[in-house]
């Protein structure tokens, strides 16, 4: 048997209000929500920022600049990883004496963003990403994140009440890559 509920306009319009403003709230706290990467990551990231002039301490007008300025500066980042030679970057790092600790947990952290397994392409055959070389690949998908993280709009809600970031809702990050040459 059904039952009818005689609902006022001025109830109906508060039911509604209340309905809005605890779906709004949820969704700003999604949107605001990242990735917070672990510190035993940070020497790989660090080498990354250094190698292209990205942050506050690797680029003097960094505080200066507009997030689409920041953003674009990713992106050039990004362009000079094509140019580079498939193994240079990871030559490099491996000179420069990252760890490999660093960059595997680097890896494994990009993936749990990513939600998904990430591979890459070599030699026409797709390969782990988590190898424990910094290479074009690994350097690529943190830019991607990155770039990612600058559209997300900003809010004011306290970090205390944002949600871990949910595996899979990185959308931009690709399941397979072949950057370098």
């Amino acid at each position: 048997m059904k039952q009818f509920l005689n609902i006022d306009e001025n109830e109906r319009r508060r039911i509604l209000e209340m309905h809005e403003n605890a779906t709004k709230k949820h969704y700003l706290v999604e949107q605001t929500t990242l990735h917070k990467f672990s510190p035993e990551s940070e020497v790989a990231r660090e080498f990354i920022r250094k190698k292209f002039s990205l942050g506050p301490v690797h680029n003097q007008n960094w505080a200066n600049m507009t997030q689409e300025e920041k953003d674009q500066t990713y992106v050039d980042a990004q362009t000079q990883l094509n140019s580079m030679g498939r193994n240079a970057l990871a030559q490099e790092a491996e000179r420069d004496g990252v760890p490999k600790d660093s960059i595997i947990n680097l890896q494994k952290e990009l993936q749990t963003v990513a939600g998904k397994q990430i591979e890459f392409m070599s030699d026409d055959q797709k390969k782990s990403f988590v190898d424990g070389k910094l290479g074009t690949n690994t350097a690529f998908v943190w830019l991607q994140y990155q770039i990612e993280l600058g559209k997300k709009p900003k809010s004011d809600v306290p970090a205390s009440e944002t949600k871990p970031l949910v595996p899979g809702s990185s959308k931009e990050i690709k399941q397979t890559y072949d950057v370098g040459n």
